[in-house]
């Protein structure tokens, strides 16, 4: 999928949310070995990611000082969304909106089974 990097986050995350059922599974474990391989290999390139923690610091920053309401992934109480238990206290990295008053929302992303069996597996081993 393509993304122009003039495009605003919040149309690019809600277009990828539209599309993401007409992905195979082959492709989004595709996608999946991307992401986490990622740090890997800025490591073995720079030897380290400072920069990349700094420039995410300031993003967030800049939506929470200047309510900007942008969508960032950040760890949220994840109890209540994507069919984890009201009464599971576990934190977990989402796509949230924030704003000057902190998280003003979380996206409530279609997930496919194997993505939602991987997310409890998940939520169960924290």
């Amino acid at each position: 999928m393509y993304f122009e990097f003039n495009r605003d986050k919040n149309q690019a995350l809600k277009s990828l949310q539209e599309s993401h059922s007409s992905f195979g599974e082959e492709v989004l474990e595709g996608i999946r070995r991307v992401v986490v391989d990622s740090a890997y290999e800025v490591i073995g390139l720079k030897g380290y990611t400072s920069w990349a923690i700094g420039y995410s610091v300031a993003n967030l920053l800049s939506s929470l000082l200047r309510d900007q309401r942008r969508t960032h992934p950040v760890s949220v109480l994840a109890a209540g969304f994507h069919g984890i238990p009201d009464d599971h206290e576990v934190f977990l990295s989402l796509p949230a909106r924030l704003g000057r008053a902190g998280v003003l929302g979380v996206a409530d992303m279609e997930l496919t089974d194997e993505e939602t069996r991987r997310l409890r597996c998940s939520t169960k081993t924290l």
